[in-house]
């Protein structure tokens, strides 16, 4: 029994020093410029999916996020907070959504399906080393529920209804 402990305290060690070493090597790259190595990305973003899929029973999505005022007000959130990175339709990506490693999704994207709760959560906490910031200490619930309320219409949108709900202007030759 006594073998079988030390061995198995051998191997931790040896883990642990190994997993030491590897982070003082400096043999990872972590440049933004460069994909992460896709076992990298998978583990990445399976600990990703399964810690917010984790933390969503709680949350409440509340009525009326549909009214077009809410959406609106939602829009033009956007447009102060996120569109920097996200984009929109009809807009070129800034210079600042082409360095994301790993980019920021397409919430336009005509086939995704949004999930209120999900967005809620992602909105309010942000998340680890993606550059997606939290907006808990700047943005109230509410208003967090409406940039929600208006990403929830964002799927297929075109240039001429983003320009409408957010009041950002759209210029034709930006987008080629």
């Amino acid at each position: 029994m006594i073998k079988v402990v030390l061995t198995i305290v051998s191997c931790l060690v040896v883990a642990v020093l190994a997993g030491v070493g590897f982070i003082y090597s400096g043999i990872y790259d972590v440049a933004a410029i460069h994909p992460d190595h896709p076992w990298v990305a998978w583990a990445l973003h399976e600990t990703s999916d399964r810690a917010v899929a984790a933390r969503l029973g709680d949350i409440v999505v509340p009525e009326g996020l549909d009214k077009p005022q809410v959406i609106k007000a939602g829009g033009k959130l956007f447009v102060e907070n996120c569109v920097v990175c996200h984009g929109g339709p009809g807009l070129k990506p800034t210079n600042i959504a082409q360095g994301l490693n790993p980019s920021a999704p397409n919430l336009y994207r005509a086939t995704r399906k949004p999930r209120m709760n999900e967005m809620f959560w992602f909105i309010k906490n942000g998340v680890k080393m993606t550059a997606m910031p939290g907006f808990a200490k700047n943005l109230t619930d509410e208003q967090i529920w409406s940039i929600a309320g208006y990403l929830r219409t964002a799927p297929g949108m075109t240039p001429e209804t983003f320009a409408d709900v957010t009041g950002l202007a759209v210029s034709p030759a930006a987008a080629k």
